[in-house]
């Protein structure tokens, strides 16, 4: 893919790409996970994508703790469901990125949405793209997160990176995406908003809207 020069013009393909109108018949990474499908009542969820503003930006990611009820020691961004205390679902992005990582809102500056991302397991995920001020200081919270760890947003952004792997849960079989960064190993309705975000980069930049290549592996099974 064509490489941005500078800071600024990473936020300018960023912003052309969350302005643009997918073309009709477009469907979107995550839209083989049916929730009725499951019978479960839809949790919102609010995710940011904290791009961080150096001269050669990097988002960070963070790995869930162990300890956590839900997808622990999985690879996600910062966020979480809302709460009745939320505004709307951008204010518990915000809020749960504070919180998880020690990211003060005035440091980030929300630069768009992605389409809404449904999950086998019950939850529809709203995911911002932030814009971190560089200056910015980050610390996990040792209660939910793990670890905290950067990748640089070239790599993210290159769909030649991504592979796609048929998924067993209760039954039925979906398709699920996946990227690799060193040992990391980043999936599921992580790897498929990513995804998201590539194809709206391509459309606004008039590149094919390619899907990633078949995985290796069969079948990437629960709990990996």
């Amino acid at each position: 893919m064509t490489r941005a020069t500078s800071s600024g013009a990473w936020r300018a393909r960023l912003e052309q790409a969350l302005s643009v109108t997918m073309p009709v018949g477009h469907r979107d990474p995550g839209d083989n996970r049916p929730i009725a499908a499951h019978g479960r009542a839809a949790r919102r969820a609010g995710v940011l994508i904290p791009v961080v503003a150096a001269a050669e930006p990097y988002v960070y990611f963070t790995q869930r703790s162990a300890a956590l009820r839900h997808h622990p020691g999985q690879i996600s961004f910062p966020g979480g469901s809302m709460e009745a205390s939320d505004r709307n679902v951008e204010h518990a992005a915000l809020r749960e990125a504070e919180e998880e990582i020690e990211l003060h809102p005035r440091h980030v500056e929300v630069l768009g949405e992605l389409p809404e991302y449904p999950t086998v397991t019950g939850f529809v995920i709203s995911p911002f793209v932030g814009w971190v001020d560089p200056n910015a200081q980050v610390y996990p919270d040792d209660a939910e997160v793990a670890r905290l760890f950067a990748v640089p947003l070239a790599h993210v952004l290159d769909l030649d990176n991504y592979r796609r792997y048929p998924y067993e849960r209760n039954g039925q079989t979906y398709q699920v995406y996946g990227i690799d960064y060193g040992d990391d190993h980043i999936w599921g309705a992580t790897a498929g908003i990513l995804l998201g975000l590539v194809q709206r980069l391509a459309h606004a930049e008039r590149r094919p809207l390619d899907m990633p290549r078949p995985a290796e592996e069969e079948t990437v099974r629960r709990g990996r």
